[in-house]
């Protein structure tokens, strides 16, 4: 009888520990990576309460008021979604298409936006899926965001004439930008990467995230990345940057943090060294977190790009 007892509480505590990891799991998948549709969409910063974050957005906006004028609102539908973008004409042949980090919209884009036009680049800015205006209800770490890339370039080659590309893609978007080159490579559309922040996998940076919230890993990752492939049939864990940079072959610019807790160094270097092309170059800077490293290091961010667009 004792016996019995103590095995029906063990399966009794085991049976609550798996409920309260499935629903913790849930939790963090809902945070993360699915979109709130009950919230209003918007374009202002996503974190006003962090004043870094809001300067560098407040910075990129005030910079894109100056060519107001310029912008064309543009919009397209793929996968059944209404996506909503901007591109600012300059009357250049070449575009740098930015693709901003998770949680942002398109107005955070324009705070990376200088050095192109300095180097004679029109602007495409976006609100990727589940983001901004746009619809989409899962982030997809860059997977399925890709595929509306494509869908967006040809917008501009058949609506502006424009034939070359470069890309810069900050921590997601750095992601959706190899995933884009990769798709196109035939097609000699995208001339050159600029990824800021890139990680090796949406695995690694969703565990360094964890850690850095206290959070239980290995259980809650995999947990989470289960949601996010019952909804939208995207395993988080199969593709990755990583499986993809061996593909490259134009000049790429990988751009880094040595403080970057979420992409640290050793895997940063493990990426560079992976990357296919030729043409690879690395600068790593000694300050700023992951997506601030322009915010902490401007003038020698901004130098870095001009020279590799040379």
């Amino acid at each position: 009888m004792v016996v019995t007892i103590i095995w029906i509480v063990a399966a009794s505590l085991v049976a609550f520990g798996l409920f309260v990891a499935f629903f913790a799991s849930y939790q963090i998948f809902k945070n993360t990576l699915r979109r709130d549709e009950k919230k209003a969409r918007t374009r202002e910063c996503s974190l006003a309460s962090n004043p870094d974050l809001k300067r560098m957005f407040d910075l990129g906006t005030q910079w894109a008021d100056n060519y107001r004028d310029s912008i064309d609102e543009l919009s397209i539908v793929n996968d059944g979604l209404n996506l909503f973008g901007e591109y600012m004409n300059l009357g250049h042949d070449k575009c740098a298409v930015i693709i901003q980090g998770r949680t942002e919209s398109l107005l955070y884009s324009y705070y990376f936006a200088d050095a192109y036009v300095k180097s004679g680049y029109n602007i495409l800015v976006i609100d990727i899926r589940a983001h901004g205006l746009s619809d989409g209800k899962y982030v997809t770490a860059g997977i399925k965001e890709h595929e509306d890339l494509i869908m967006w370039i040809d917008l501009i080659r058949t609506k502006y004439g424009v034939t070359s590309f470069v890309m810069h893609g900050v921590c997601i978007g750095a992601a959706a930008a190899i995933y884009t080159y990769c798709a196109t490579k035939k097609e000699n559309l995208i001339e050159k990467l600029v990824l800021d922040g890139t990680f090796v996998s949406y695995y690694e940076i969703f565990k360094n995230h964890m850690i850095d919230l206290k959070k239980p890993v290995l259980f809650f990752v995999y947990l989470t990345f289960f949601y996010s492939y019952m909804c939208t049939g995207v395993s988080l864990l199969k593709e990755t940057p990583l499986k993809r940079v061996g593909e490259i072959e134009i000049p790429v610019l990988f751009i880094w943090s040595r403080k970057d807790v979420f992409c640290p160094p050793h895997k940063s270097e493990e990426l560079y060294a992976a990357c296919g092309s030729k043409y690879k170059q690395v600068s790593f800077f000694p300050e700023g977190n992951h997506s601030f490293v322009r915010y902490f290091n401007t003038e020698g961010y901004d130098n870095a790009i001009l020279e590799f667009l040379k």
